[in-house]
């Protein structure tokens, strides 16, 4: 047996620590990942519950007692919290439940006489040998939220579809079906519903415990935020220009900060040495490329300033935007059940919001739905080979038979969010944080999921469902806002200030792969580094799977498994 970023605990019912491995001396069985907890029932029924999860003691020994399939399906989804369920039925039964949202992601792989399972794609890939799996950067390039079964970034490990239980008898016969479907349900009563998730999800993370958060005087920040004063102290950390204190973003997280006297505000000039692109080379490997590969240098900083706050546990607004901020996707919806009255008047207002003819839009909602989100059109910085494979690879989203195209694009946008940061608390555990995504929560995913995808939408209100459910939260003028600053410009300065490093990533390990048109990407770069706006969403995937591929030669040295008797 092995370890990976922690140490080992023994199976008892008390929490493990970040980064440690359950072991139940079964020599196939194998556990790599975040904090876990252990409850033992009769007959050697066992019971592992990966992430934070809002079950008391009392609740999980009562499951473990009465373990029935159906009742822990029902389990998976119950209780607050981002989780994944492990069942060890002591009569060589086995049974993994992935969390409906991807963010405690489970991992398969097979040897010649054995089945594994992890938390950790890298460590299985470090146990296996396996190098980078081609299919799956072809699809992380073109659309990095696409779904892409039996795979994931490490050849011959598969990632367990969100959402489904995977079950493996003693013959050694496994089968994965779904166990969760997305709910339906009333706006009412999911903004309610949500009120309350939200408030249970920061406090089983907060409850006794240093915490810091994310306070960019945005929204979804301010929210987890305010939700963590009630629960006790909390460092709410704002970046800012350097030799800039005032206006904007830094003005209304001071409003939440004089609103709530537990937050002790900190304020994170952010200078040259924090712009983006600026020391790459500090990247570690982790189970895939991390969305913020490229911002490396402002990230490391950030832990480090929490650290010498002396915080446990950090709380990130990381997909609020993907849940109430959608794209006009609910169109094709409507255009296709014959809704087209609601869908002309939803298209007349997106058009005046930004300034443009109606008719495109439904003409696209009609034609090409997929365009409505933003992922496809042309990406002449990759090879068609490289396209092609994409194509090949990918499959419909896990339970997308049931949705409508909006709902499709949510949970995909979610999916991607959750498993992703998955990689940034890797990253966060080299400082001794955790760091929390509570918007992936199962419950707080069910709720936004139960509202019909045209009540979500508002091309007059900014985030409308997430501002009903925090209305008497938050001050009126951080509610009432209509949006959010935005630092294009520091990608432009970070680019032009490491251009000749930027440059030499574009002709790499992605480009000897046959994946990438080198020339072209460098063509694109030059153009971003003169400040013409450039598709920043398409370009860093690009960039930070690169530097993630220079990292990954180092996995058998980063990942150390031993024998255990």
């Amino acid at each position: 047996m092995g370890w990976f970023g922690g140490v080992l605990a023994s199976p008892d019912p008390s929490p493990a620590p970040i980064g440690a491995q359950i072991v139940w001396n079964e020599p196939h069985i194998w556990s790599v990942g975040a904090t876990v907890r252990l409850a033992v029932g009769r007959e050697g029924v066992r019971l592992a519950v990966f992430g934070p999860c809002g079950a008391v003691d009392t609740e999980l020994e009562r499951l473990v007692d009465h373990a029935s399939t159906s009742e822990l399906d029902t389990a998976a989804t119950a209780w607050t919290g981002a989780y994944a369920l492990v069942l060890d039925n002591g009569k060589g039964t086995f049974a993994l439940w992935a969390d409906p949202a991807g963010a405690c992601p489970l991992y398969l792989a097979r040897t010649h006489d054995s089945l594994l399972w992890s938390s950790s794609s890298l460590a299985l890939a470090s146990l296996l040998g396996s190098g980078p799996d081609r299919g799956w950067l072809a699809t992380h390039l073109a659309d990095p939220t696409a779904w892409t079964p039996g795979r994931s970034a490490w050849t011959d490990v598969e990632q367990v579809p969100p959402g489904h239980r995977w079950t493996v008898s003693p013959n050694g016969a496994s089968a994965c079906v779904p166990y969760w479907e997305p709910p339906s349900g009333t706006r009412a009563t999911s903004v309610r519903r949500l009120r309350d998730d939200l408030a249970d999800s920061v406090l089983i993370r907060a409850a006794g415990r240093a915490i810091s958060s994310d306070l960019s005087g945005g929204l979804d920040s301010s929210t987890l935020t305010a939700h963590a004063a009630r629960c006790g102290p909390v460092v709410g950390i704002t970046h800012h220009p350097k030799g800039k204190e005032r206006g904007g973003d830094t003005d209304h997280a001071r409003e939440v900060a004089r609103a709530f006297p537990s937050i002790r505000h900190r304020l994170m000039p952010l200078g040259r040495e924090h712009l983006p692109f600026t020391d790459l080379d500090a990247l570690v490997l982790t189970d895939e490329p991390p969305p913020s590969a490229i911002t490396i240098a402002q990230l490391f900083s950030q832990f480090a300033l929490m650290a010498s706050e002396e915080a446990e546990v950090h709380l990130t607004g990381d997909g609020g935007d993907s849940l109430f901020m959608p794209p006009p996707t609910h169109l094709a919806d409507l255009v296709r059940s014959g809704r087209l009255l609601h869908a002309t008047r939803d298209a007349q207002s997106w058009a005046r919001l930004h300034r443009a003819s109606p008719w495109p839009v439904l003409a696209t909602a009609w034609k090409h739905p997929d365009q409505l989100g933003g992922a496809s059109g042309p990406k002449p910085w990759l090879t068609s080979d490289a396209l092609d494979l994409a194509d090949a690879v990918v499959s419909p989203c896990p339970h997308g038979g049931l949705l409508g195209y909006a709902d499709r694009h949510l949970l995909a946008e979610c999916r991607y969010v959750g498993r992703t940061a998955a990689t940034e608390n890797q990253l966060a555990a080299a400082f001794g944080i955790e760091m929390h995504n509570p918007f992936t929560d199962a419950r707080i995913l069910d709720s936004v999921l139960a509202v019909p995808a045209a009540e979500r939408w508002s091309a007059h209100r900014y985030k409308p469902l997430l501002v009903d459910a925090v209305r008497n939260l938050l001050p009126d003028s951080v509610v009432r806002r209509a949006a959010k600053g935005r630092f294009a410009m520091d990608h432009h300065h970070g680019l032009r200030a490491n251009l000749s490093r930027v440059l030499d990533l574009a002709d790499g390990h992605l480009a000897g792969l046959g994946l990438v048109r080198p020339a072209v990407l460098r063509s694109l770069l030059r153009r971003g580094a003169l400040g013409v706006d450039i598709p920043w969403g398409l370009i860093e995937p690009v960039l930070g799977t690169e530097l993630w591929l220079r990292a990954s030669g180092t996995a058998k040295q980063l990942v150390r498994w031993e024998e255990r008797p």
